[in-house]
């Protein structure tokens, strides 16, 4: 079959539109399908993937050096709440000691966190007589999307890639009805 012998008839208006609409309308759905399922598809894994990485959910403190914390407790600036190391509950002591031995001055709050508004706004937990400035640096929050946006997602790809597919399809399905039209039964 050559080029010429694939449209020896005219279409008529109806076969016109119906074939502008697959050959141009449906790859450009289905691209936007692709699209939009690449995005759902990732921030639903994310959310699902997120957690079980340990991704998200720790807040994390700085505490500062007492020559940085004199800055906050200056005569003039923010009222700022007290706490001695022994107020704190288990984990927000755990982390500050940790943040102590640490080099960056920082580390997780892993377990129940009580104090975390007056920790938002900033506290001095004072230990060993030294008072230090301590307040979160990073909540790290989960990222709040519905996990169904992954099999969403999933499934608009499959269904743009069948989109943007349709216009060879429907090319070997004229091409078959073609074939069938002029075979002697």
């Amino acid at each position: 079959m050559t080029g010429d012998e694939r449209y020896s008839s005219p279409l008529s208006e109806d076969e016109s539109t119906g074939s502008v609409v697959l050959t141009y309308g449906a790859p450009f759905l289905g691209t936007l399908l692709v699209a939009v399922g690449l995005a759902g598809g990732t921030l639903g894994g994310y959310a699902i993937a997120q957690s079980e990485l340990g991704l998200c959910g720790n807040p994390t403190i700085v505490v500062y050096s007492p020559a940085e914390t004199a800055q906050y407790t200056n005569p003039g600036g923010p009222t700022l709440e007290r706490f001695s190391a022994a107020e704190l509950t288990a984990g927000e002591r755990h982390a500050f000691e940790e943040a102590l031995r640490s080099p960056r001055q920082v580390a997780d709050v892993r377990s129940e966190f009580v104090h975390r508004d007056a920790f938002r706004r900033g506290v001095l937990v004072t230990t060993g007589g030294t008072a230090r400035y301590v307040t979160i640096s990073s909540t790290n929050p989960c990222l709040s999307v519905d996990p169904l946006l992954f099999p969403l997602g999933v499934v608009a790809i499959l269904l743009g890639i069948l989109g943007i597919l349709t216009p060879p399809l429907y090319r070997k399905l004229l091409e078959r009805e073609e074939r069938a039209g002029r075979t002697p039964r």
